[in-house]
């Protein structure tokens, strides 16, 4: 983490990830961790690239469904059984149990102590409308 602490340590210009890896999203989240309350217009033929964007959004809620649609499908075929085999292939449908802290009772609870542990995180959220 050290080596890529360092990387983040460079201007944009420094980028050296292709756009679309991890790493590059990482490089842009870092660079760019600060927000200028401004608003900036983007050049005309960035338009199509945001047109693709919005196809591949549609596409993946399509996929999406017919993923949900499946997995409902083949619940239902399973009933109440844990595992099941077609062919070669195994499907599972497992309970699993757990434990998680109640955030808002034990905050009712020990305000005090609540707000001693609260970690506020900052990150930037990226939507097109």
């Amino acid at each position: 983490m050290g080596m890529l602490k360092n990387l983040f340590n460079k201007s944009m210009n420094d980028n050296k990830y292709p756009f679309g890896t991890k790493e590059c999203g990482q490089f842009l989240k870092e660079v760019y961790k600060e927000s200028i309350d401004e608003t900036i217009i983007l050049k005309d033929d960035i338009y199509e690239t945001i047109e693709q964007y919005d196809e591949i959004i549609d596409n993946i809620s399509r996929l999406e469904f017919k993923k949900a649609y499946i997995e409902h499908f083949l619940q239902n075929e399973m009933k109440e059984y844990e595992t099941a085999f077609c062919k070669e292939r195994k499907i599972t449908w497992k309970s699993v149990s757990r434990n998680s802290l109640d955030l808002k009772k034990f905050k009712l609870d020990n305000p005090d102590l609540a707000n001693k542990y609260l970690k506020t995180n900052k990150v930037k959220v990226f939507k097109v409308f």
